[in-house]
């Protein structure tokens, strides 16, 4: 039976399975730091695997949902995507900066991702393949299937943002949500999203290994603000020099258009 489409009614549902799914893993998590509380970066990394393991069989045991966007991508478009990436993550850093952040909200995060080789594996490898699986592999392609594109792109870029659980990592994920989710559109492949969002992470974790905090932001490195007013400028203007420079690349549906009209 092929992949279905879903509402967005359902992809609710999938976001609610997956906030749910923190509630087994977080009990086995438990369990193994009371048993090796040594071992506290393997244990994280084992119940965020089981979290999503447990939302993508779920989605696929209700819903008949899969992955099946797995098809190679056009090699052009990853160091475009490379310099959009982090253009927009600049520019979602100082939006999400105008909203201060509690210091026991600061501690969560900082304390969420150990800053070592296992740590990495979960946020720069784990985060990027699953996520990308669940929220642009299941849910918008479910959603591309009934909806027009924009309202699919927007409404799978919200359910990427809320499944965060905070306003800060909202607003990051909201914007790059919609980026990732756009060329998963223009390429009917997960590659292209799961290179940004390994872009995305590793630069954050690169950038917190070297400060000794997570919380690190790439704006405290500007140097004042007329350097920092300056280099958002530059990003916007970069972003959308992207965009339109990915505009030429034919699409996956145009090419498959074209295909059809061969002899």
């Amino acid at each position: 039976m092929p992949n279905r489409s879903i509402s967005i009614g359902q992809a609710l549902a999938i976001l609610g399975i997956t906030i749910a799914m923190t509630i087994p893993a977080s009990l086995v998590t438990a369990a193994l730091l009371a048993a090796a509380p040594t071992q506290k970066s393997c244990i994280t990394m084992l119940g965020y695997i089981l979290q999503f393991a447990g939302t993508l069989a779920l989605a696929y045991f209700v819903w008949n949902l899969k992955v099946t966007d797995t098809k190679k991508v056009n090699p052009v478009f990853f160091p475009i995507t490379l310099v959009l990436t982090f253009a927009l993550s600049i520019i979602s850093e100082s939006i999400c900066s105008l909203i201060p952040m509690p210091d026991f909200v600061a501690r969560i995060f900082s304390e969420a991702i150990s800053l070592d080789f296992v740590g990495y594996l979960t946020a720069g490898i784990a985060a990027p393949v699953l996520e990308e699986m669940l929220f642009r592999g299941i849910i918008l392609a479910a959603l591309l299937r009934r909806y027009e594109p924009r309202k699919a792109i927007i409404w799978s870029a919200v359910i990427f943002g809320v499944a965060h659980l905070n306003p800060w990592q909202f607003i990051a994920a909201f914007i790059i949500g919609c980026a990732i989710g756009w060329l998963f559109w223009r390429t009917r492949s997960i590659w292209i999203g799961i290179f940004m969002h390994w872009v995305n992470n590793t630069a954050g974790f690169i950038l917190g290994y070297l400060s000794g905090d997570m919380n690190t932001s790439v704006s405290d490195y500007f140097g004042g603000a007329m350097n920092y007013a300056v280099i958002l400028i530059v990003c916007v203007i970069v972003v959308f020099g992207c965009i339109k420079a990915i505009q030429k690349i034919p699409s996956e549906e145009q090419l498959e258009h074209g295909s059809r009209l061969l002899p």
